[in-house]
């Protein structure tokens, strides 16, 4: 144990079931070892189970599982390795000391899945001890990857307005006074795009009128459901149709309409649209605008509003970035 306490304070993730405390070196000016256990089943679920390995876990760290005020604000001196020292490529998805969150995907090879493997995460480690981030991913299918790290939100193949998130809802249509909205219904893509698609007809009589499409990312029914979606890379989908179209992260609960969004025009022919946190307006108020920060712990809808035309579609909409365990209730 000496010599592990030699690597300053640290977290270590294993398997089993207790917690401990263990005193360090008197260099670490009466600093603790930190120590939690948890299974490495606890950080792959069944359905990230790889049909072939290496593969990619995902570590959530929060005011209940990490104390962020032991930590630099950019985790800079955060480190991944193995109990023999050895470093384990891993990326830092985000890192937000304020908020208390954090997000690191570590890579996981044949040999530490098998039953009984342990790893260490730390921290207060010098750069020497930090490994290569962009290892994490490397010779890993863009398929298995697509599946670790991505959600469909929906494709609109199965017949059904409901959505293919793990909590599936339906999707929704509505408008503002002085604004009218079709059902919201599946239909052929058209316009040169095999399949179906999502679609309202509508017309807006008066400025600041609207239409939208919409989902909630979990079942209604009862408080509203908020999802954390901080490690968002990108959200992807397929638009046409007429008018301005503004897309908007929201967090809806009773009396709050708050939001993230931007703001496009739509064409008669299909556009594959890519918005990452980054092209989100900068909080300003407008409409509930309280910008991504503040929003992406929360988010509870997903939204398409439109505005001066008279239809939309909308097709194979993708979050990037998350996973499906960010989407359970």
């Amino acid at each position: 144990m000496r010599g592990f306490a030699l690597l300053g304070t640290a977290l270590l993730f294993a398997l089993g079931c207790e917690n401990e405390r263990i005193a360090g070196n008197s260099s670490e000016t009466e600093n603790t070892l930190a120590a939690k256990t948890l299974s490495v089943d606890s950080l792959l679920p069944g359905w990230s189970r790889p049909q072939r390995s290496p593969t990619v876990a995902t570590i959530r760290l929060d005011s209940t599982n990490f104390d962020f005020s032991e930590v630099d604000s950019a985790g800079d001196e955060v480190a991944v390795q193995k109990l023999d020292s050895t470093p384990i490529p891993f990326e830092m998805v985000y890192w937000n000391k304020a908020a208390a969150l954090g997000r690191i995907e570590v890579r996981i090879d044949t040999q530490m899945l098998k039953s009984g493997s342990r790893f260490q995460l730390l921290w207060r480690q010098k750069a020497a001890v930090r490994s290569n981030p962009t290892a994490t991913w490397a010779a890993i299918p863009d398929s298995q990857k697509l599946a670790l790290k991505s959600v469909l939100v929906d494709d609109f193949e199965r017949g059904s307005l409901r959505n293919r998130l793990p909590d599936s809802a339906y999707w929704y249509a509505s408008s503002s006074e002085d604004a009218t909205n079709s059902a919201a219904a599946l239909a052929a893509a058209g316009a040169g795009r095999a399949g179906t698609a999502l679609r309202i007809a509508y017309t807006t009589k008066a400025a600041g009128a609207y239409a939208q499409i919409g989902t909630t990312l979990g079942a209604t029914g009862g408080a509203a459901k908020t999802y954390g979606l901080c490690s968002l890379d990108s959200l992807v989908l397929w638009v046409r149709g007429s008018g301005a179209i503004s897309i908007a992260f929201d967090y809806l609960v009773p009396s709050t309409d708050h939001k993230a969004w931007t703001h496009s025009t739509l064409d008669t022919a299909w556009r594959r649209v890519r918005i990452r946190p980054q092209d989100l307006d900068t909080a300003d108020g407008v409409g509930g605008n309280i910008g991504w920060n503040n929003v992406c712990n929360r988010v509870t809808n997903l939204s398409f509003i439109v505005s001066g035309g008279t239809q939309l579609w909308i097709d194979d909409v993708r979050f990037h970035g998350v996973n499906r365990d960010d989407l359970k209730r």
